[in-house]
């Protein structure tokens, strides 16, 4: 699980450098879906896509000024290997944190959103939420 969350870091942390490319007058929202949208960010997110194409879908959506990923396991989880699952992933993304602070802030001072945010959920093959995160920028 660690291995995921810090794979996830890494495109996020990639994808972050092509922020100056947003469109001015923009509200927040449009702002991140034309970033999203660009073909350094869709580059980086089929990357990830990729990477965990036999394991998750995922979708990269803007959502007011949240930066939302949503990574979906393809086959269902069972209760009992979500006892395993989940702390793991809170664990991995609990250390994470400070990362995806930094990611936020990132966007905060690149596209000027002053409530960027940046949210991970993750959820089980029926769509049912396992973990979900969210990381506001802080400075």
């Amino acid at each position: 699980m660690k291995k995921l969350a810090l794979s996830i870091v890494a495109v996020l942390v990639a994808i972050t450098t092509v922020f100056g490319l947003t469109a001015c007058g923009e509200t927040s929202e449009q702002k991140l879906k034309s970033y999203i949208q660009s073909d350094a960010v869709k580059e980086q997110i089929d990357s990830m896509t990729s990477q965990f194409e036999s394991m998750l879908d995922i979708d990269v959506k803007a959502e007011g000024e949240k930066l939302v990923f949503d990574f979906t396991y393809k086959t269902q989880i069972d209760d009992a290997t979500l006892q395993t699952v989940k702390p793991s992933l809170e664990t991995a993304f609990s250390s994470l944190a400070s990362t995806f602070e930094t990611l936020a802030n990132q966007i905060k001072k690149e596209v000027g959103l002053a409530g960027a945010t940046v949210v991970i959920n993750i959820n089980n093959a029926d769509g049912k939420s396992i973990v979900n995160f969210e990381y506001k920028a802080t400075e």
